[in-house]
């Protein structure tokens, strides 16, 4: 019955795979940059679109930051697809790269990186590319559990969350500071998805709440603007007894008409 079931499993998994490639195949040819930084969560999502990507014949630029060219590898990049690689030292032509590119793509989004883009510091080639498509008003999306501290980002120091509140506080707001920027935050599971959206020119489907973050304390849930920003209007959502919006996600419901109901209240 367990091989049964593996089976099943792979049959499923292959069927996903074909079909993801067919959609983005199906999909007008686009120029992506996708940049990799040092959060390890995201990498296979990651190697994965860009399969899809070289495989349906879309110019596709990959860059890496040091601490990705370390953790990663230009080698494992390279298998997956992708034969444009940028490295660390390596001179760009960082305008012309961002005017050329329809579609940023950020899969391994660290709590480092994170903080640098919402300080707004074009300090290195990474943020610059980032930020510079945004000023160009180029969609960017990125996925956030690697910078999440109260997600996979927050347990790389630690077996739980119950440190440093208000630092965990702060890079809660770095990322609502770049959903505010323009940046599209989606988790791992759905970054192809939403690749695959944005390459049929459509916009970000509504999502079901999920994934609340939760203070240190254990008892009363943070939700963020990262949280409702692809909530379908007019929504009314239950939410968990003590959960508290942060001022970016207050504006989000309100802008978006969603009606908030506290469990037990």
């Amino acid at each position: 019955m367990m091989m049964d079931q593996t089976l099943i499993d792979q049959i499923v998994a292959k069927v996903i795979s074909l079909v993801r490639g067919n959609l983005i195949a199906d999909a007008p040819q686009r120029q992506v940059l996708m940049l990799f930084s040092g959060a390890s969560t995201g990498y296979v999502v990651g190697m994965e679109t860009i399969r899809l990507l070289s495989g349906a014949q879309h110019k596709l630029t990959v860059g890496l930051t040091a601490s990705a060219l370390h953790v990663i590898g230009a080698d494992k990049v390279r298998q997956a697809g992708a034969s444009d690689i940028i490295t660390p030292n390596q001179w760009v032509n960082t305008p012309g790269l961002v005017r050329a590119a329809d579609l940023v793509l950020l899969p391994t989004l660290s709590m480092n990186t994170a903080a640098h883009l919402a300080l707004g510091l074009m300090d290195s080639l990474f943020s610059t590319l980032v930020l510079g498509a945004l000023l160009a008003d180029k969609p960017v999306i990125a996925v956030c559990d690697g910078a999440d501290p109260y997600g996979n980002g927050g347990l790389v120091f630690s077996d739980n969350y119950n440190g440093a509140p208000a630092l965990r506080r702060k890079m809660v707001e770095n990322l609502d500071t770049l959903m505010a920027y323009g940046v599209q935050l989606v988790r791992e599971e759905a970054f192809i998805a939403a690749v695959m959206r944005q390459l049929q020119g459509n916009q970000p489907a509504a999502a079901p709440l999920a994934g609340v973050t939760w203070m240190g304390n254990g008892r009363h849930p943070i939700i963020t603007d990262v949280d409702l920003s692809a909530i379908t209007p007019g929504t009314t959502l239950r939410l968990p007894p003590g959960a508290r919006l942060t001022p970016l996600a207050q504006d989000t419901a309100r802008r978006r008409d969603l009606r908030l109901m506290w469990e037990g209240a």
